[in-house]
């Protein structure tokens, strides 16, 4: 499951960084949160028990909305509108700081103790993440503004993941994500509809953001909730942070960028190692061996 997690968010961020190119982000963002709403709804709803999930969803009003404010809508026109102001490494690189956002997040606000080994995990994650999108970091691209975005946007989907497993644990993920994106929806509709009035998107990135929201983002969320709920809010953001490398692994073998460097195969390492901190726990190892 974390595997899968990782290449499907990898292809997000490959697909969104193409369409943000020539479309409005905040038409991106509206386009593929209305898609992948759509798509979910039609397979919850296709049995009677996910309809009696659905209802039940749809009766915490006020849970679903500031929801799909932090998680959804916040999160994606924060880190989106970052993207043309300061780049996609800077953007990146804020995100990588994830699973330490989580890590005080969850000590301060929620009570949590993650312990040394996840900590230190945590910190080394994020450290080689955010050095490896240092490298292609410019300093022209500092921006305050676009930093304050992608730093609010990160630290709301911190809070997103305590509150969505506090709140909505008893849920099954796809009774919860079409309520949840439904609100997100409305949210980013006012934001973008200047944009969509002005420059409507062409039918190729209309394509786009329906595959973006059909194809990837749908299962992503699928995988990133049940995780969070079955693990945690530090583990899945541990687990995101290999989806930089992944892109990067995957621009070498399809020969559109020269094979990583020494350097970025040493971030690699560390980050890895960071991320098993997190991930892996002696217990699980003996229970493995078991």
């Amino acid at each position: 499951m974390p595997g899968a997690l990782v290449l499907l968010l990898a292809g997000t961020w490959l697909l969104s960084g193409a369409l943000v190119a020539g479309t409005d982000p905040l038409i991106v963002a509206v386009g593929r949160t209305a898609v992948c709403c759509a798509v979910l709804t039609a397979v919850a709803a296709s049995s009677a028990a996910g309809r009696a999930d659905l209802r039940r969803a749809a009766a915490r009003p006020a849970t679903m909305w500031l929801l799909g404010l932090l998680g959804f809508a916040g999160y994606a026109a924060g880190t989106l509108l970052a993207i043309p102001r300061i780049g996609t490494s800077l953007t990146n690189l804020v995100v990588a700081l994830m699973p330490c956002v989580s890590v005080a997040v969850g000590a301060v606000f929620f009570g949590e103790r993650s312990g040394p080994r996840k900590a230190t995990g945590a910190i080394l994650a994020c450290a080689a993440a955010a050095g490896y999108a240092a490298l292609g970091a410019d300093a022209g691209d500092m921006d305050g503004e676009g930093l304050l975005m992608v730093v609010a946007a990160t630290s709301a989907f911190a809070v997103y993941g305590f509150l969505y497993r506090e709140r909505l644990a008893g849920l099954p993920p796809l009774a919860v994500l079409p309520v949840l994106l439904a609100a997100a929806t409305c949210l980013l509709l006012p934001m973008a509809l200047p944009a969509l009035i002005a420059h409507p998107p062409t039918p190729a990135a209309t394509g786009g953001v329906v595959v973006l929201g059909a194809a990837l983002y749908a299962p992503a969320y699928l995988v990133q909730h049940r995780l969070i709920l079955l693990r945690g809010p530090v583990f899945t953001a541990a687990v995101q942070l290999a989806v930089p490398f992944t892109v990067r692994l995957g621009d070498w073998a399809l020969n559109t960028a020269p094979a990583p460097s020494v350097t970025e195969l040493l971030l690699l390492a560390v980050c890895c190692g960071g991320i098993a901190l997190v991930t892996v726990h002696p217990q699980d190892r003996l229970a493995t061996a078991e």
